[in-house]
């Protein structure tokens, strides 16, 4: 369990999730329902506020693997990163597009006393 946590796709800080999902996948002799308890025990005092989903997938070879998905995460710094990127992102196309609209302006002041051919 605690391997798996270390290997998730983005840090995090697992109290922060609201849902999470263990899978349990182990030859089917292997798999009992203490060790399904105790890896649910072990997720629930990692992340207290979760509401916790477990699942097994027994098979004939392998060794024991745990897959974890933590969800409705609260704070997340990259997501955070991504809101700020994206204001700023925001700001300077407006700026690009006032840019735009001064110098097509000027475009167009500048043209104006050339008669048309049409």
């Amino acid at each position: 369990m605690d391997e798996a946590i270390k290997e998730l796709s983005i840090e995090c800080d697992p109290q922060e999730a609201g849902r999470a999902l263990f899978l349990v996948s182990s030859p089917g002799k292997e798999m009992d329902m203490t060790l399904i308890k105790e890896l649910g025990d072990h997720l629930r005092g990692l992340a207290s506020q979760a509401v916790i989903r477990n699942g097994d997938y027994p098979r004939e070879k392998g060794l024991l693997d745990v897959t974890v998905i933590l969800s409705e995460l609260s704070d997340v710094a990259k997501v955070r990163n991504y809101y700020v990127k994206a204001s700023e992102l925001a700001r300077f196309v407006k700026q690009r597009q006032g840019e735009r609209e001064v110098k097509a302006n000027l475009v167009h002041d500048a043209g104006k006393d050339v008669p048309t051919l049409l």
